[in-house]
């Protein structure tokens, strides 16, 4: 029942008991009168003097969040009110769930406590508007207030652990060879190459040629500083989807994390990188515009980027795949290219970066394709891409979704 509707039942109780009285008279009219009139009267000064200017503001440990970890919260409650109150409940539409907290203030007009959130997947979350609730002392009569305060909670995907394989020559790439990349810089790139299918006959070098007795192509000089590039592939077509798990599709999940463990790994080494997600799935141009100003704020992370990334939502013919992002990136970097299984788009998008004079790596997620024959790929192999699989790390379990009261 609403609060006006609450106050004409409390009205109409009071005219009805009063002209019992008048009618009949005695004891018991008059006594159900006046306890209406009492009630009526608690429930105007309830509704009139209570909590005003109320302020809600939330604190968190950590910045980010990392998916499936818990995450402690806490909460300060200020408000003024000139009566004393009894009871009060807070109900917070946290990402987690609702969290409900009850008060007993009296004369007290600030209070802490803390709860805890479990099982968030990754992505991008805020609290949306919650309700004070207050009233007297059996609850007959009972105001609400709304409480806005969306503070937003970015949760990170997990990094994933690189995992062994049966098969050397495909095993996952780990962090060893990014730190020896790390310790080679300052050296400066090969000035050629043999020649592949597809590079310009003005870059080739004829004198390295005439030693070598095989065509060699010039390459310009690239940059002292190495760099590496992370590219997530969005495309519906590079992964087996089913309807029933577009979220949580396992190969794409694992594109993900290790995309995550990529970017701690140049991190620590201080390598600079570059993070891009490709194939149509996470274009801010759809989100809502709390989560694009968040998302483009100064203390944005690339792994900001990927609680956000997800598969396309529907299976296009042809993938937008962008390739002017090549042109930050010095000649001879290392380009690693996360994706269940390869499509025509990204086989092109590789090739191109190949032709402009980049080391490509792929590494493919999809279980699936990992014992089947693929002239695709190996015709990317023999063109001088690295070929790896990361199918053998198995995703952790995932808590429930739940939120904890904690005490104060």
């Amino acid at each position: 029942m609403t609060v006006l509707g609450q106050r004409m039942l409390g009205a109409v109780l009071v005219v009805a008991f009063a002209s019992l009285y008048v009618w009949h008279g005695g004891k018991a009219a008059l006594f159900l009168s006046i306890m209406a009139a009492l009630m009526l009267a608690s429930a105007l000064i309830i509704h009139v003097f209570g909590p005003r200017n109320i302020h809600i503001r939330r604190q968190m440990y950590a910045n980010r969040v990392v998916a499936g970890e818990r995450t402690l919260v806490a909460v300060e409650l200020k408000f003024d009110c000139s009566i004393p109150l009894l009871w009060m409940i807070l109900c917070e539409n946290t990402p987690a769930g609702v969290h409900r907290k009850l008060l007993f203030p009296g004369t007290r007009r600030q209070f802490t406590y803390q709860y805890e959130l479990s099982g968030l997947r990754r992505g991008v979350y805020r609290w949306e508007s919650g309700r004070l609730h207050w009233g007297d002392v059996f609850g007959w009569n009972t105001v609400s207030a709304e409480t806005v305060n969306h503070t937003p909670l970015i949760v990170v995907p997990q990094a994933a652990d690189w995992g062994g394989n049966d098969h050397g020559e495909y095993s996952a790439m780990g962090e060893d060879t990014l730190s020896e990349r790390r310790s080679s810089q300052g050296n400066r790139s090969p000035e050629f190459r043999e020649y592949q299918q597809g590079d310009p006959l003005g870059r080739v070098h004829w004198k390295s040629t005439a030693k070598t007795g095989k065509l060699q192509t010039f390459l310009p000089e690239t940059s002292d500083s190495v760099s590496l590039g992370i590219l997530v592939y969005e495309g519906a077509s590079g992964y087996e989807v089913r309807q029933s798990e577009k979220r949580d599709t396992p190969a794409f999940e694992r594109a993900v994390r290790a995309a995550a463990r990529w970017i701690h790994t140049a991190e620590r080494d201080n390598i600079p990188y570059h993070l891009w997600t490709e194939g149509g799935g996470s274009g801010f141009a759809h989100q809502e515009k709390w989560k694009q100003e968040l998302l483009h704020s100064s203390e944005n992370h690339a792994l900001d980027k990927l609680a956000q990334a997800r598969i396309a939502t529907a299976q296009a013919a042809s993938p937008s795949l962008r390739t002017e992002m090549l042109d930050r990136m010095a000649l001879g970097s290392r380009i690693v290219i996360l994706t269940g299984k390869m499509d025509d788009a990204l086989v092109e998008w590789v090739i191109c970066a190949i032709r402009l004079g980049f080391k490509v790596e792929v590494q493919l997620t999809d279980q699936t394709i990992r014992d089947m024959g693929n002239e695709t790929l190996e015709q990317l192999r023999q063109s001088g891409v690295q070929i790896h699989w990361l199918t053998d790390s198995a995703l952790p379990p995932m808590r429930k979704v739940e939120v904890t009261d904690v005490g104060a």
